[in-house]
């Protein structure tokens, strides 16, 4: 596959008004918020087209309507969208999913959402997130995606954003293309929509002057390359810029930039099992000067060699690990 699948081990009628308010103010009497429908696809990063045709075909919809005849979810509703969402995430058919979130009564709700809705609109749990990014994915729907994607990045540090929320929902898509619940094309979507919101985090941060001292490659034959932005991205929310190959960085080419540029450090990414005679390893013996390498991802063996007397050689394990390393300075050979 060619999409970051999930960094490998990350309708409805559009006549219908969308009416972004809570409540009206004719209701001022009643002692619940209730929410419309606007309000609710914000609040759980699922599309208003998805939640017009759960109501329209398997009765997951809002209760109450205000005296002006606008629908309104109750927060025992959005409890019931919550599950949809969750269990069609998953790849469970929407009938079925409906079938079994219309059979949970207040208290079984409550234990399945747990207090989620007492946090407030956009502070939903990961997993929710995590939910709707699926949902955005199957759906097709770029803007949704895009959307969960920038609230997730304003209410979450990237690490965090990238270990709880973007990571484990690449992942989970695409163990739904493999099991056939969803098509390639919307892991493509997924991963592509948040190429592009890593590289606006990137542009807006990241130095003016870029000096190629710190190298981000995918190894030769390694297709995958978020990884690689996610770190950028953190570098530059630091002030430090990187030098960015992306994917399928022939080992060769590793060597030849080494070996002119000189840089101090260098983070290469694989995902795919390497060779047991691994090129690399006699590039890094040729160098001479202070340099770190971090290794990230799982196709890394876990023993790593000797790499000589001027190389600092590290496997780092997630996104904050790697970029630690890299934050930190060489220190010089004696």
């Amino acid at each position: 596959m060619d999409s970051e699948s999930g960094t490998r081990r990350a309708f409805g009628d559009p006549a219908e008004r969308v009416d972004d308010s809570l409540g009206d103010g004719e209701d001022s009497g009643r002692t619940t918020v209730e929410w419309a429908v606007g309000s609710v696809s914000e609040r759980l990063g699922v599309a208003p087209a998805t939640l017009r045709t759960w109501d329209r075909r398997y009765g997951i919809g809002p209760s109450q309507r205000t005296e002006g005849g606008h629908r309104r979810y109750t927060e025992e509703d959005i409890r019931r969208v919550r599950v949809m969402a969750r269990f069609t995430a998953r790849g469970v058919p929407a009938q079925s999913a409906a079938r079994v979130a219309l059979s949970m009564d207040s208290e079984r709700l409550m234990i399945e959402t747990g207090t989620e809705s007492d946090a407030g609109p956009d502070r939903g749990e990961a997993g929710d997130t995590v939910s709707a990014v699926c949902s955005a994915a199957l759906s097709l729907d770029p803007a949704a995606l895009s959307r969960i994607y920038q609230r997730t990045l304003r209410e979450r540090d990237l690490v965090s954003a990238w270990n709880d929320v973007f990571a484990p929902a690449l992942r989970t898509i695409g163990e739904q293309w493999g099991a056939g619940a969803l098509g390639v094309e919307s892991e493509h979507l997924a991963s592509e929509v948040l190429v592009t919101e890593l590289r606006a985090v990137i542009r807006g941060n990241r130095p003016r002057t870029l000096e190629a001292d710190v190298v981000l490659a995918s190894a030769d034959e390694e297709q995958h390359y978020l990884p690689l932005l996610a770190l950028e991205a953190e570098l530059a929310r630091h002030g430090l810029g990187a030098i960015c190959l992306g994917a399928r960085v022939p080992t060769t080419a590793i060597s030849d930039l080494l070996m002119s540029r000189h840089p101090s450090r260098l983070f290469l990414w694989a995902s795919i099992k390497r060779p047991a005679d691994e090129p690399l390893w006699s590039v890094l013996a040729g160098v001479h000067w202070p340099m770190t390498v971090v290794l990230g991802g799982p196709g890394w063996p876990a023993e790593l060699p000797s790499a000589g007397r001027s190389v600092r050689l590290t496997h780092a394990h997630d996104l904050g690990s790697a970029a630690h390393a890299i934050l930190t300075p060489v220190e010089p050979t004696t």
